[in-house]
């Protein structure tokens, strides 16, 4: 989704409309194909599990945000990428912001009682991983050389050596 602009990666589409989609397809499943399980789940459990996901999904997503902000970059991966950032959550993971998007996935899936939401983290994460994660990494490579390639030997991209 460059655009013309050669200085962006060059991702399947943009990462929130992903996740937009995903959810929306979601819906559209428990809608025309209703499964239930989940809503068999004890509410009080699964709505503390909810909980607490969106809130480490959320805080999650704040701190690499924030951390982006910090090194005067942009986040949207359809501007260019000004700077390295390999501080903060960023020491921990190469994709937290990703991994914020599966875990609020996870939680709204817990919130709302969705099966299908559940099943569609599997494409999700997929496209996720191919369609972006894996496109930015060939841009950050070309845009920043050595020390994006130096920063990949030492941080996982996702979490504990994944």
């Amino acid at each position: 989704m460059s655009r013309g602009n050669s200085d962006v990666p060059n991702v399947i589409a943009r990462p929130p409309l992903i996740v937009l989609a995903t959810v929306i397809a979601a819906f559209a499943l428990d809608y025309f194909f209703p499964q239930g399980h989940m809503a068999r789940t004890a509410s009080g459990l699964r709505y503390l599990s909810s909980g607490a996901a969106l809130l480490c999904g959320l805080v999650l997503l704040g701190s690499a945000a924030n951390e982006m902000r910090k090194e005067g970059t942009n986040i949207p991966t359809w501007e260019p990428s000004l700077a390295l950032v390999s501080s903060g959550i960023y020491a921990r993971s190469r994709n937290p912001i990703y991994l914020a998007f599966i875990i609020l996935l996870i939680g709204f899936g817990l919130l709302v009682s969705s099966d299908w939401l559940f099943l569609l983290l599997i494409p999700f994460v997929l496209v996720i991983h191919f369609g972006v994660i894996r496109r930015e990494e060939q841009y950050l490579l070309a845009r920043f050389g050595t020390p994006y390639a130096n920063y990949m030997s030492r941080v996982p991209r996702y979490l504990l050596g994944i």
